[in-house]
């Protein structure tokens, strides 16, 4: 009986109808974003009438509705935070333009379906915001590394965020643990502000004890926050060093360049790794104690010009009252300065030698290093070792020789000397080209005498009552000399002589006239030619000769020709040419025929000669 009881009761339930309505949980959105929330829903049996209602709670907790929708109309409740800020579209969604940090609370879908009941559902809506990038605020002044507890390092701060961000510390990229207890070691202090407008700043603040090994490290901080989708971001700061005050434990001292070599400038720098850098005393250790050279606060000791009675050994002291007395911020420094001797040069002095003798110079050096030694003769090099053997000297080997003496071990350690060979005998003069041939009298001719001799030569000219002019340049001597051509010059002998203690040379000039005429032009002209022609490859020298003597066979003919003509001895003309052709012509009949031909050559050439009418008329 029970059991029919129970059926007929599940029967009627079935009667009865029901409204069953779905939102979203929660719902994340960025600030200033535009979201909707959906409400679906489903509703069983035959409702009469459907009407979709959005409420939130306001501040006193109470429900408060923002807007609904039914099958006729939407409407926005008036009076409310979201007046004008929201809508139901036509799928029942609320729809929130310009999303606001009041909008993180819970909203409710309620749907309404007559006699089929109602049914509600609520979605909560998370809004986030990035924050600002973080600044740090870091510790104005010196930190002491010989303090015992932790002191202040910096603050980083990060504003406007939602939700409250955190911040991480770093040293050297490295991630600084997250100490919230205070110590002496390290710690950081945290704080978050919810600003008026509902955003969160959040701060933190690094309290450290600074070791010496922190003088070089960067530190900065990074902010992280969260963005929907459970993506998580971050903002790095700036950089920043610390400024410690540490005490001097060790010190360095050395060269600032490479090799030494006398006259340089030398570098002696000397530096602690305290900070402040200390004050720097330099001593010149000698045998008998220490010379004090320079001291304060630079560490930079300047040896100008320095030589090698310089060598020897240098002294830093660093002066660091913070230094506990057992550490010694004393440095010795070895300083060797490379150098030569003077060359030694045999000869040693200038020396003369007589033409086409032998001659041996010899160079030798000494110094910090055994020198590379090579001989030059103004620029050009002559030997490449300390020995230079001169055989058959002549005046060309006058001048000044340089032993040069080089260390390749330091660059630029460089010692010279020099040694003057003179040569000495009888003069020579020098054959240099000079006018000969001359077209007539009057034209002026510039004669040349170039001597080379030691001892200086004197030079003298065949021609009386002239005035040469003459210049000198070592030992050579030019002695010139401008002169009229006459025929009584060309017929004289000009020479000009040089004479000193060893002899006298002596050179001869011969000039002469050549007159310009028709032969000598001709031949004048076709010599250089010739000359041209002569420069020609295989055998075109040959036959460009045969061509000109065809050319001259053929004015040869041609005035052969004219001369027989004029002569009489050959006929031209028509005329002749009829008689000539004629079978039965007597011997009178040519006679009359060539003089009539005669007299027409007379009158034609008279007629020509005398401006008269052409012989056709």
């Amino acid at each position: 009986m029970w059991h029919s009881v129970l059926l007929a009761l599940l029967g009627l339930s079935g009667c009865f109808a029901a409204v069953i309505v779905s939102v979203p949980p929660e719902l994340e959105v960025e600030l200033g974003k535009r979201t909707a929330i959906p409400c679906t829903h489903t509703i069983s049996g035959n409702p009469t009438s459907r009407q979709v209602e959005w409420f939130i709670t306001d501040k006193n907790s109470q429900r408060q509705r923002i807007g609904y929708r039914d099958e006729e109309m939407t409407m926005v409740d008036e009076n409310t935070d979201y007046t004008g800020r929201v809508y139901v579209d036509a799928d029942f969604s609320l729809v929130i333009n310009e999303v606001d940090l009041i909008d993180e609370r819970t909203f409710y879908c309620q749907v309404t379906a007559g006699a089929s009941g109602s049914g509600e559902a609520m979605s909560n809506l998370k809004v986030f915001d990035p924050p600002e990038v973080p600044e740090v605020d870091s510790t104005v002044g010196v930190l002491s590394v010989t303090t015992d507890t932790a002191q202040k390092i910096a603050t980083c701060t990060s504003r406007n965020g939602n939700p409250a961000p955190s911040i991480t510390w770093y040293k050297d990229g490295a991630v600084l643990p997250v100490r919230a207890d205070r110590n002496n070691k390290m710690y950081m202090v945290a704080r978050t502000v919810k600003e008026a407008s509902g955003l969160h700043s959040v701060s933190s603040t690094l309290y450290m004890k600074p070791t010496k090994e922190d003088k070089d490290s960067h530190f900065y901080c990074t902010v992280q926050y969260l963005m929907p989708k459970g993506k998580t971001e971050s903002l790095m700061s700036e950089k920043f060093n610390l400024t410690l005050h540490y005490y001097s434990e060790n010190v360095k001292f050395e060269l600032v360049s490479g090799p030494v070599k006398e006259g340089d400038n030398v570098m002696l720098k000397c530096e602690a790794d305290g900070s402040p850098p200390p004050e720097y005393t330099f001593f010149r250790v000698e045998s008998d104690g220490e010379v004090e050279i320079q001291s304060g606060t630079e560490s930079i000791l300047t040896l100008e010009n320095i030589s090698k009675s310089q060598s020897g050994t240098f002294r830093c002291q660093a002066l660091d009252f913070d230094t506990p007395a057992e550490i010694q911020l004393v440095r010795d420094l070895q300083v060797s300065v490379n150098y030569l001797d003077p060359l030694t040069l045999v000869p040693a002095k200038a020396t003369t030698i007589n033409l086409g003798s032998d001659l041996d110079l010899a160079c030798s050096g000494t110094g910090s290093h055994m020198p590379k030694l090579a001989w030059r003769k103004g620029k050009e090099h002559v030997s490449d070792s300390g020995s230079l053997s001169l055989r058959k000297v002549t005046y060309r080997s006058t001048g000044a020789y340089t032993c040069e003496a080089t260390v390749p071990e330091v660059p630029g350690l460089h010692k010279e000397q020099s040694v003057r060979i003179i040569v000495e005998g009888k003069p020579e003069i020098e054959e240099k080209e000079y006018k000969s041939e001359f077209s007539g009298e009057g034209e002026a001719v510039t004669l040349t005498c170039s001597v080379l001799g030691h001892p200086e030569p004197k030079v003298t000219w065949s021609i009386p009552d002239v005035q040469p002019s003459v210049s000198s340049s070592g030992n050579r001597i030019m002695s010139e000399v401008t002169l009229v051509i006459t025929q009584k010059l060309v017929e004289s002998q000009i020479s000009c002589s040089a004479t000193n203690g060893f002899g006298t040379s002596k050179r001869s000039f011969q000039l002469s006239i050549v007159p310009t005429t028709a032969a000598s032009t001709m031949s004048t002209e076709a010599e250089p030619v010739l000359k041209t022609m002569d420069k020609q490859q295989g055998g075109s020298s040959t036959a460009i000769i045969a061509v000109i003597v065809c050319v001259l066979l053929l004015l040869f003919v041609v005035a052969l020709f004219y001369f027989l003509q004029k002569k009489g001895k050959l006929s031209c003309g028509k005329s002749e040419k009829k008689s000539l052709t004629h079978k039965e012509t007597n011997t009178n009949e040519v006679v009359v025929e060539m003089k009539n031909d005669k007299r027409n050559e007379q009158r034609g050439l008279l007629s020509s000669s005398g401006g008269g009418r052409p012989m056709g008329d």
